[in-house]
């Protein structure tokens, strides 16, 4: 007669078939997501009308999954049809004292909702400036390879479809963004530091805060590595593979 299962085991199935009667689990309607942008051009198009718009053909991720996303901080939400909504995220700089430049460096995020699911991200419009729908496809695509490391609660994804005309560099990533949150140094480069709070505070009366991280090569000046944590996940693009620019 065959070992039984322990009472672990049981309860993880239980648990896996209560989350898939119940319309699948938001882990698995993320890696739906990863999934499909494997086979970019199938589930995915890009526009750059009114905007810059990565729109999803078959959509997979519900409201609920993107209010989570977003701390449930309150977006601002606009009807457009009868069964469309907008939400609006404003993402207000932070520096680390009194402002220090001039100009507006404020982003807003765009999510379009078709019938509760998300069916449209919209960019932020100064992003268009260096940043085509060609280049926007070729990135999102490679996150379809992304390698996920559960226990370190990473995914790493290698853009490696771009030339090198197409990767920003330090001046234009400036020129979009503003001056950083901080400045690092590291081995063959720097790592520029962008914080941003939510406009909105959570229902407990706090406010939100996203850190963007962007590291340069020193010799190129291209931009080399992204990282951005979200929730309690470090999402991470490389766009030049080991030893390139020395």
């Amino acid at each position: 007669m065959g070992k039984l299962p322990s009472r672990r085991k049981i309860l993880i199935s239980f648990l896996l078939i209560l989350c898939l009667g119940a319309g699948g689990c938001r882990l698995f309607r993320f890696l739906e997501v990863k999934g499909q942008l494997g086979n970019f051009t199938e589930n995915f198009s890009v526009s750059d009308h009114d905007g810059l718009r990565l729109i999803f053909k078959k959509p997979v991720l519900l409201a609920g999954d993107m209010a989570w996303l977003m701390v449930y901080s309150p977006p601002v939400k606009t009807r457009v049809s009868q069964d469309t909504e907008l939400w609006t995220y404003h993402l207000v700089k932070k520096y680390p004292g009194r402002k220090s430049e001039g100009g507006n460096f404020d982003l807003a995020m765009g999510m379009k909702l078709c019938g509760r699911k998300l069916c449209e991200i919209v960019f932020p419009e100064r992003f268009t400036k260096y940043i085509s729908k060609e280049v926007l496809g070729k990135v999102m695509g490679s996150v379809g390879g992304a390698e996920v490391k559960k226990l370190a609660k990473t995914s790493t994804a290698a853009v490696t479809s771009l030339e090198s005309k197409e990767i920003p560099n330090l001046s234009e990533v400036i020129e979009i963004l503003g001056r950083p949150y901080a400045k690092l140094n590291e081995e063959g480069g720097s790592v520029f530091v962008y914080k941003y709070r939510l406009r909105e505070k959570t229902p407990e009366g706090k406010y939100v805060v996203f850190s963007l991280l962007l590291s340069f090569n020193e010799k190129t000046a291209k931009l080399k590595r992204l990282v951005l944590p979200l929730r309690s996940v470090k999402l991470a693009m490389n766009f030049e593979s080991d030893g390139a620019g020395r």
